[in-house]
């Protein structure tokens, strides 16, 4: 296989990982384990994939960019850490977004608001988990890989 396909398929399995496992938590949240969840699961999974996909590199380029601009000083772990905890929150508000307005539509302001919080809290702890580990354990090994010559 050669290394742009295993890059884009190391990508796409971490997407579909993380993505899922995001939504899933939140849909569950929001309707239960009704009849309709499948359904309402995977067009929320859907529409956050083709949210997230085209705007998570470029949001994660930005963050690290600008965490190495303003702490500078700081050991790469640290970096790391906080450039995990800053795409969570990130990357879980806008699937909290995607998810709510998928979910139940547009409403009152008010309601919207109410939803949106409740379904970014209930995947907060499972973001800011996955955020670490990936942070941590995975992007260094990534950057090693993607780092090697083809």
């Amino acid at each position: 296989m050669s290394k742009k396909v295993q890059k884009i398929a190391i990508i796409v399995s971490f997407v579909i990982a993380i993505g899922g496992s995001l939504t899933l938590l939140m849909t569950w949240k929001n309707i239960g384990f009704t009849d309709g969840f499948m359904g309402a699961w995977l067009s929320s999974f859907a529409l956050c994939v083709l949210c997230i996909a085209p705007i998570g590199g470029v949001i994660a380029f930005m963050i690290n960019r600008l965490v190495n601009l303003v702490f500078p000083s700081l050991s790469s772990v640290k970096k790391n850490i906080v450039f995990g905890l800053i795409m969570a929150v990130l990357m879980e508000s806008i699937m909290a977004v995607v998810t709510t307005m998928n979910l139940h539509g547009f409403m009152v302001l008010k309601d919207f608001i109410d939803f949106w919080l409740v379904t970014f809290v209930s995947a907060l702890p499972a973001g800011l988990a996955i955020s670490v580990l990936m942070s941590l354990v995975i992007k260094p090994k990534l950057a090693a890989f993607w780092a090697k010559p083809a």
